[in-house]
């Protein structure tokens, strides 16, 4: 599967390798241009916007083993991302362009300025890492930013989660407030937080940048496994 074919000069040599593939590009134009250039018969263009497309159903209509290729906009690349990164994904491996500034919010670990949910989620359920970094010039038309090529491929023990929209929940609120303390985060916003960071042995006084994301599993878990999903 490809996101955003732009003129095709990845979707033919990705055709020369792969049995089928299916290339999403959001610009009908450019749909319009590739169609009348011509495609390797072995690949399906589809005027489509991937943030409402269907991956995994399109991943089980190619059948696996199935490898997601692109160079995200930059502009969607980290909603992308979280919606990617989760326990059903159904690719075996990634390989996309984004924006470097995103990369450094998915390699990044705790205690850094740029962990948050996605580092989060990347270390929970993928194994990602940089494959090279392109200057501005390398694109045509040139961006501002540099950008980075991100090789993802799924972790092979994810921990277990009771309540995986409990697990987003907390994460989020503890970052929308990554100034307070955890406790203070999550006071408030989040039921049982107080008694569940008892339960698990985290300190409430630590920052929430500062929590694995291991800690962040035990501490939803907890909440979850005594009624108090938040």
């Amino acid at each position: 599967m490809e996101i955003g074919p732009g003129l095709g000069r990845l979707t033919r040599p990705i055709a020369a390798v792969a049995r089928r593939t299916v290339a999403l590009e959001i610009d009908r134009g450019l749909c319009e241009t590739l169609r009348a250039e011509g495609l390797p018969p072995s690949v399906e263009l589809r005027h489509e916007d991937v943030l409402r497309a269907d991956l995994g159903g399109i991943a089980r209509e190619l059948g696996p083993p199935v490898v997601l290729l692109g160079n995200l906009p930059y502009a969607i690349s980290g909603r992308l991302l979280g919606a990617l990164l989760g326990p059903r994904n159904p690719f075996r491996r990634w390989g996309v362009m984004v924006q470097r500034e995103v990369a450094l919010r998915v390699l990044a670990g705790p205690g850094t300025r740029e962990y948050g949910p996605l580092a989060v989620w990347a270390r929970i359920w993928a194994r990602p890492r940089r494959a090279l970094d392109l200057e501005p010039g390398a694109f045509e038309p040139r961006p501002r930013v540099w950008s980075t090529f991100l090789v993802v491929e799924p972790a092979p023990n994810a921990p277990e989660i009771n309540d995986l929209g409990g697990l987003r929940r907390v994460v989020r609120t503890a970052f929308q407030h990554r100034r307070k303390t955890v406790r203070g985060a999550l006071r408030g916003r989040v039921a049982g937080a107080d008694l569940a960071l008892q339960e698990v042995g985290i300190d409430p006084q630590r920052r929430p940048e500062t929590l694995s994301e291991i800690e962040f599993v035990e501490l939803a878990n907890a909440i979850a496994v005594s009624g108090r999903s938040p």
